[in-house]
């Protein structure tokens, strides 16, 4: 019995510190960190030229005050000492009314890559989706609203499809030898778009915010309510969700769903 007592001593004390920590990380910390992510996504429709292609993805940056725009400040200059090829932003620049457009601007005119600077917008982008589109353009980045593009990469291409939910991309013009990459705000269009596209990369879930491993996330939201944290493979077809840059300013706090900009690097297959 003396030897239950203190196991069950150990396990409460173990309980009691955990919540400790993780609390005040999600409490504390996680709200200004932040990471950078790694992810190679392989197919058959990648040619060989593309192997190696990497693509910068960052999401819902939520900005809404002075110490938001810091944070990104120095998360660009991070970003700018990684190798990549292009950058895709993935929706949701604001949290709140629109500021401070020009320094904005200015810190995303920073990002430096050589195969283009890409945009969609996300559902709180759209109630002021010219101010959020100019700050973009004056940002170097091409807003793409429910269009196909041909992107161009030495002798080869790809296809990048940027469009809001429930869009019926069949209609798009599309080459189904080359890789079909599908970017739109949120996640839950996976169930319409796979066996359509190759890659589609969303964010707009936060990750779930409070995420439990081996369980999933305490709280869904709309858009977010099947598909929210990692990486998932159907019908021939893979999403990758971003944890997004910043959380919403109603709940920036993160658990085992770590801010992040990712990078995807393509991979060739024969298979």
């Amino acid at each position: 019995m003396k030897l239950f007592r203190i196991i069950r001593r150990l396990i409460l004390i173990i309980i009691i510190f955990s919540i400790i920590v993780f609390g005040g990380y999600a409490y504390f910390i996680s709200p200004n960190d932040y990471s950078f992510k790694k992810y190679e996504f392989t197919h058959k429709n990648i040619s060989s030229q593309l192997n190696g292609f990497k693509i910068a993805f960052i999401s819902d940056l939520n900005l809404n005050n002075k110490e938001n725009l810091t944070k990104l400040n120095k998360a660009i200059d991070e970003l700018n000492s990684y190798p990549f090829d292009m950058i895709i932003f993935g929706g949701d620049l604001y949290d709140g009314p629109v500021f401070n457009t020009k320094e904005i601007s200015a810190t995303l005119k920073k990002i430096s890559c050589k195969y283009g600077k890409f945009a969609i917008l996300g559902d709180k982008d759209q109630n002021m989706s010219l101010e959020v589109s100019e700050v973009l353009n004056n940002g170097g980045f091409e807003v793409i609203t429910n269009e196909a593009r041909t992107i161009y990469y030495k002798d080869t291409s790809f296809t990048m499809i940027g469009c809001q939910e429930n869009k019926d991309i069949s209609k798009f013009k599309t080459n189904k030898k080359d890789m079909i990459l599908c970017i739109t705000h949120q996640p839950d269009s996976f169930s319409q778009y796979q066996g359509s596209v190759d890659l589609q990369l969303s964010g707009h879930s936060y990750g779930g915010s409070i995420y439990i491993p081996f369980y999933g996330a305490i709280t869904s939201m709309e858009g977010a309510m099947i598909y929210n944290h990692g990486t998932y493979e159907k019908s021939g077809s893979t999403l990758i969700v971003s944890n997004g840059f910043s959380g919403p300013i109603s709940f920036p706090y993160k658990l085992f769903a770590r801010n992040e900009i990712q990078f995807i690097t393509l991979k060739t297959s024969s298979s």
